[in-house]
């Protein structure tokens, strides 16, 4: 008993071994399901896939997770040399993964995997903390009507530095799916830092560049982030990002020469902010749509948007149905925020739309800069004295509605594809107080506390550098070449 007694002290206190993480090579996917069922990987190990072109690779990841600090990482040997074509398809029910350095690639003469990235295993399991890196999807479609290439489930999860183009098929690319969410549970994913280029248009609904949501998700604060994108001719259809859930934001991207929208379409308290809408002429270019109420629409820019009707540049539409429910239908519009917005020679700058209700919104209108040779600035086919109209800037055509306002020559001037008003014009140092304090500007400039301008840029009283500003495809996507793919309605740009 002597000795045992000490002999249990040692081993209770005596330090533990520390995991050596390893690095396994493979070559398909049966050896990485193999490699999984032997017990062998752990948190923090790295699967590094041979390089070369793999066809109809059928990849299924389930039953081992890594951890927060040392996810499990599935890897190309370099970033972008191991290609899939065909029918290959990745399933990724795990959690604590990064997969990276993947690119499924698809041309004219095969067909590929119907969602192509699954954030789930075959057996069901969503994914949790999976973060889908430095992967291009490029001219992917199925034999089906309809091809959609990466559907999310689970909870915070990530797609991050990735390529998508040549998009010519039915089917939403990207979409978040909430349907296995709890009462009060969050998804919590964020979209960042991506490329999504030449989605062409497709006939009917379902054809959007990210979904989050669908009708009966709205009442779910999925609290999803799309940030720092860009978008080039993503003309799928109307809605190129449709927010169909609550709680959502959408930062920082930039969307160019997109036949289409970023509609808040179901849900509520979305956030919208920072964002660069530039049509440069392309055909039906929008702006914001928003349905649905307790939405915050600040510091976003709209250049030279083409779109009327569905695609104006900021439309609000009137809806008769209560926020919240599950109904297709539109929601009423209350109580939104909409400030320190930038529009120019937009064809259509605010449009309050009455085709799918006549409700009038409710809501703040404060410190928007409106300049445009088109008129009227505000189509007011609903009734606009519901919404609050304070410090806004019209200029260039006439205004329409009969709203407050200061209606002056901005003295424009265009730098760097920009177009900015005179920091000694009519729209500095103009701002109303109002109960939304917006500290920083579209380029994360210091405004100061009273006397900011008007508009998305504070172009007079600004502290701080410029942190931000409109996207181009060098500053997103893959770290490894891609061609890109000609788009084939080039003639839309005028």
């Amino acid at each position: 008993m002597k000795v045992i007694i000490p002999l249990i002290i040692c081993l209770l206190y005596a330090p533990k071994i520390a995991h050596t993480q390893q690095t396994f090579k493979v070559s398909s996917s049966e050896e990485v399901e193999r490699l999984l069922d032997s017990g062998k990987v752990a948190a923090g190990d790295t699967i590094a896939w041979t390089k070369g072109e793999y066809n109809d690779v059928a990849l299924n990841v389930e039953g081992v997770d890594g951890s927060l600090s040392k996810p499990i990482t599935l890897k190309a040997e370099t970033p972008g040399s191991v290609v899939f074509p065909g029918k290959s398809q990745f399933k990724i029910g795990a959690a604590n993964w990064t997969i990276k350095g993947f690119h499924f690639d698809g041309s004219e003469d095969e067909s590929n995997a119907y969602n192509t990235f699954q954030f789930r295993s075959n057996g069901g399991r969503a994914a949790r903390n999976v973060t889908l890196a430095n992967c291009a999807f490029t001219n992917l479609k199925t034999e089906k009507e309809t091809s959609k290439w990466v559907l999310i489930f689970g909870q915070s999860n990530a797609i991050e530095n990735c390529h998508f183009s040549g998009k010519n098929s039915k089917g939403a690319l990207v979409t978040v799916e909430l349907g296995c969410l709890g009462d009060g549970e969050t998804a919590d994913h964020l979209i960042t830092r991506n490329y999504f280029g030449n989605f062409l248009p497709q006939a009917g609904n379902d054809n959007e560049t990210i979904r989050i949501g669908s009708s009966e998700d709205q009442h779910k604060p999925a609290s999803c982030v799309v940030r720092d994108n860009y978008f080039f001719r993503c003309d799928g259809e109307p809605e190129i990002i449709s927010s169909k859930s609550s709680y959502n934001s959408f930062e920082r991207n930039t969307l160019r020469q997109c036949n289409g929208s970023l509609v808040l379409r179901h849900g509520h308290h979305t956030r919208v902010e920072g964002n660069f809408f530039i049509g440069d002429g392309a055909a039906d270019a929008g702006g914001i749509r928003v349905v649905d109420s307790h939405h915050l629409i600040v510091n976003n820019y709209f250049q030279d948007l083409t779109g009327t009707k569905w695609n104006a540049a900021f439309s609000i539409l009137g809806g008769d149905e209560n926020s919240g429910g599950s109904s297709n239908g539109y929601q009423a519009v209350d109580e939104i925020t909409v400030v320190h917005n930038s529009f120019f020679n937009c064809k259509r700058s605010i449009f309050l739309n009455n085709t799918k209700g006549s409700r009038a919104p409710i809501g703040l209108i404060a410190n928007n800069l409106i300049s445009s040779s088109h008129g009227p600035l505000i189509k007011d086919d609903l009734n606009a004295t519901k919404l609050k109209w304070l410090g806004n800037v019209f200029h260039g055509a006439p205004v329409g509605a009969d709203v407050e306002g200061i209606t002056a020559d901005l003295k424009l001037s265009e730098i760097s594809g920009l177009i900015r008003p005179d920091k000694a014009g009519p729209a500095a140092d103009s701002a109303v107080q109002c109960n939304v304090r917006v500290e920083r500007d579209i380029f994360g400039q210091i405004r100061p506390a009273f006397s900011a301008d008007v508009g998305a840029e504070e172009v007079s009283g600004a502290n701080g550098t410029k942190a931000f500003g409109p996207l181009t495809p060098d500053d997103v996507g893959v770290s490894f070449d891609i061609p890109l793919v000609p788009h084939k309605n080039s003639a839309d740009v005028n």
